[in-house]
């Protein structure tokens, strides 16, 4: 995204602001996959290596898949190396599933990174009231299939998140700071008379996260 086409619509402080905090994550992202790489090469080497010593002990005990061992004579030297075989091969089996839950907690860590920034740059071009809980909001309808961030809409269909978040500033205007007496915001709220719902910010804040985004999605105005 081209940040610097946001300069004048934001202003310089604003700017400054967003372009801080979108450098700062895309140096999360970047650190994170280089974390994810260096884990990936360390568990390769390392299952490497477990498969060289697997076939070492194989050929030691003179067999050429592990479904020999079945036909390995009944004698004690036979039992012994079947017996160390064994716990090896525990260990080996331990030390697999070590490498593969660090692998998942990198993965999990870079994807993470990429969502903050996802969401931090659709939220670039809107001027949310409660910024916070449509963040929030946004995050609890975000979905990863296969490499690509999504947004669930409302009638269920998986779309860009830049595009759901501009699906809810067009929806809910209300949301949406005023710009002045009668903005976006205040014609929506005024609109058909039923008056809107107002909270104070005090009484937004303690609410539970769950009941803030209930709130946010009902159209309560901050007063």
């Amino acid at each position: 995204m081209d940040l610097e086409s946001l300069k004048e619509a934001l202003g310089d402080e604003k700017f400054t602001a967003l372009k801080t905090y979108v450098d700062d994550l895309t140096g999360q992202r970047d650190a994170a996959r280089q974390e994810s790489i260096t884990g990936r090469r360390g568990m390769k080497d390392k299952l490497a290596k477990l498969e060289a010593d697997q076939m070492a002990l194989m050929e030691r005990l003179g067999i050429d898949s592990l479904e020999d061992l079945d036909t390995l004579p009944d004698a004690k030297g036979a039992a012994e190396a079947a017996k160390q075989y064994e716990v090896k091969l525990k260990r080996m089996e331990r030390q697999l599933q070590e490498a593969t839950t660090q692998r998942d907690e990198i993965g999990g860590k870079f994807r993470g990174t990429l969502q903050r920034a996802a969401i931090a740059e659709a939220l670039a071009g809107h001027d949310f009231v409660a910024r916070d809980i449509v963040e929030t909001y946004i995050g609890n309808r975000l979905a990863w299939e296969g490499e690509d961030l999504l947004f669930k809409s409302d009638d269920g269909r998986m779309i860009p998140v830049k595009d759901g978040v501009a699906g809810i500033a067009k929806a809910r205007p209300e949301l949406l700071k005023s710009t002045g007496t009668g903005g976006a915001g205040v014609r929506a709220s005024n609109a058909g008379g039923g008056g809107a719902k107002t909270m104070t910010r005090a009484e937004f804040e303690a609410l539970a996260p769950t009941q803030r985004v209930e709130a946010a999605k009902s159209g309560v105005q901050l007063v």
